[in-house]
């Protein structure tokens, strides 16, 4: 054994052929015992000696090229030699297809990522011992960090089920993460696993739970909700998103005016509405009327509180909002033909025409049972103030908010949601996560990125976590998206994420924009996406010299992924079915 290895590579009892042709990102070599009925097991671990997926190390003097074989096959002449005749013993010459990933300096251990030396026709290859494979994946991050770091087990060897695969916080989560992988691929164990080890090295994470799967989570965990509907677990907090909390942007997005007429008068409207609550004295009722009124005062008003009101945030009363917008349907000046600039003229009918479908939808929203938590609060705690508070505890590690009775209906899941990544980033930019690093889990991330909404005239981006991905890192707010749907992520957001964890993906869309936005995965890795095994991963990231598949350890506390059970269904319904249906007579 080496100075620096755990095992020397080249045991030649784990030599399994020879390269018989060597190109720049590949090597083929003669693998004599591919074509025995199965692998072989040498002190406990299994040998594979020429099976697909399987790590290798060619010789290659001083290094040691690391490499995965994803191909096996047999020379045209040879095909037959897999079909015996009974009793008649043939030899077969299969051939292997390696690709060649990273070098390894046998003298110090140190590894290198692609490859610096390429074997030579004849090279030995030997199957990678798993310690050899756990300490390729696990030594870029003990170069730059201290000799006994704190780690992550995320997962073990599928082909050595005793060794497991840590990695630090910083590889899986300091330049973001991604779980990726279609339904039943094991997405939801992973975040469920991930989060688990945050909360043992008391870490801080905050989980958006997009369909409440995750209530299982028990210890350590702060549960709270948003939305009404079926009944909360027990010791979750319902919280709303007061419409004051949200800017007058988000409000525009809800209320979706037209960019002709209905925008401007909205826009006027809360600037008016915003205005009478700085001043009350002057507007008692909490609204302006304008219709024949004097202007001196509105503009006197306004002057003093331009500042204030060109805060983002819809602070104002808006039960008076669409009496506002009439207000503002008026002329611009008044007097004959309008020559009085001093005073507002009359109502103007037209304009209050073009706005009656805004009214209308207005008022649906303020009534509606789904927008209660946004614009019928009743004294409920602010989601805001909840996450200050659980930041503010050092108790606690996670805190998971269940949005699984938050209504699509008007985007309101989309808007709030976008809202609260906007004040987490608000918060990182104000130096909040300096001293306590923060790590957003956002299940379901298809819902909330890539979301734009209105028309050609008036665009609403909700591109909080996009811009978290951006440049949240350099603020300590990390965030890992969870998504079945790989493809409907922007890949400006997917290129951002430095670690991928990837289960089976069985579309071929999904698969071209993980290679896309990865560097380190290509058509040839991709090709094991779907066939992995619930569970199963690769691993991809930038400080790993390949991608690694692993087996994710099962979590404590399992999420509820459960779909229908059509047995118990169909059978109850048959049975009641024939309970009602009289007897035949005699």
């Amino acid at each position: 054994m080496s100075r620096g290895l755990p095992v020397y590579p080249f045991d030649e009892e784990r030599w399994i052929g020879s390269v018989c042709e060597a190109g720049p990102a590949t090597a083929r070599a003669n693998l004599p015992k591919a074509a025995m009925p199965e692998g072989q097991w040498l002190y406990g671990h299994k040998l594979g000696a020429g099976e697909v997926g399987e790590f290798v190390f060619l010789e290659c003097g001083e290094f040691a090229v690391f490499g995965r074989i994803i191909n096996v096959n047999l020379p045209e002449r040879d095909r037959l030699s897999v079909e015996p005749e009974m009793g008649k013993a043939v030899e077969a010459h299969p051939i292997g297809t390696i690709q060649l990933l990273a070098t390894v300096v046998v003298g110090d251990g140190r590894v290198r990522g692609g490859v610096s030396l390429h074997p030579r026709l004849g090279a030995k290859v030997y199957s990678a011992h798993p310690s050899l494979i756990k300490w390729i994946a696990e030594s870029a991050q003990a170069a730059d960090g201290p000799a006994d770091p704190l780690v992550v087990t995320l997962g073990l060897l599928p082909t050595a089920s005793e060794t497991s695969v840590n990695f630090t916080p910083e590889r899986l989560f300091g330049r973001h993460c991604a779980v990726l992988g279609a339904t039943g691929g094991g997405k939801s164990w992973t975040v469920a696993r991930l989060i688990e080890e945050l909360r043992h090295h008391s870490a801080k994470a905050i989980l958006f739970d997009a369909t409440g799967e995750f209530y299982t989570l028990k210890s350590g965990v702060r549960h709270v909700y948003m939305g009404g509907g079926e009944a909360a677990p027990a010791g979750s907090t319902q919280v709303v998103f007061p419409y004051a909390e949200l800017t007058e942007s988000d409000l525009f997005a809800l209320f979706r005016p037209s960019g002709q007429a209905q925008g401007p008068r909205l826009r006027t409207a809360m600037k008016s509405l915003k205005l009478a609550k700085l001043c009350p004295e002057a507007w008692p009722k909490g609204h302006i009327p304008k219709a024949g009124q004097a202007k001196a005062q509105y503009y006197e008003k306004y002057g003093q509180h331009a500042r204030a009101l060109e805060e983002r945030y819809a602070d104002f009363d808006i039960t008076h909002l669409v009496l506002q917008i009439t207000h503002e349907c008026v002329w611009p000046n008044g007097g004959q033909q309008g020559s009085d600039l001093k005073i507002w003229g009359p109502q103007d009918q037209k304009e209050l025409g073009y706005c009656i479908s805004l009214f209308t939808r207005i008022e649906q929203m303020l009534t509606s049972s789904e927008l209660e938590c946004v614009f019928r609060p009743a004294g409920k705690p602010s989601i805001r103030a909840e996450i200050d508070s659980f930041l503010s505890d050092p108790q606690e590690q996670i805190m998971r908010l269940s949005l699984k009775n938050l209504s699509f209906e008007y985007s309101t899941r989309e808007i709030v949601v976008n809202a609260i990544g906007r004040h987490l980033l608000d918060l990182g930019r104000t130096g909040r996560f300096r001293s306590q690093p923060v790590v957003i889990f956002v299940d379901e991330a298809h819902q909330f990125l890539s979301k734009q909404l209105g028309d050609e005239n008036t665009r609403y981006p909700l591109d909080s976590f996009e811009l978290i991905a951006k440049e949240g890192r350099k603020f300590s707010l990390n965030i890992c998206i969870c998504t079945q749907r790989p493809r409907d992520i922007p890949e400006g957001v997917l290129s951002q994420m430095g670690t991928m964890i990837v289960h089976r993906l069985t579309n071929d869309k999904d698969r071209e924009i993980v290679e896309r936005a990865s560097g380190e995965i290509d058509q040839s890795a991709a090709a094991f996406l779907p066939t992995l095994a619930p569970g199963q991963a690769i691993v991809i990231g930038i400080d790993l010299p390949m991608p690694l598949t692993i087996q994710v350890t099962e979590p404590e506390q399992k999420p509820d992924s459960r779909g229908p059970n059509y047995q118990s269904f169909w059978r109850a319904k048959v049975g009641a079915e024939a309970a009602q249906d009289p007897p035949e007579p005699a």
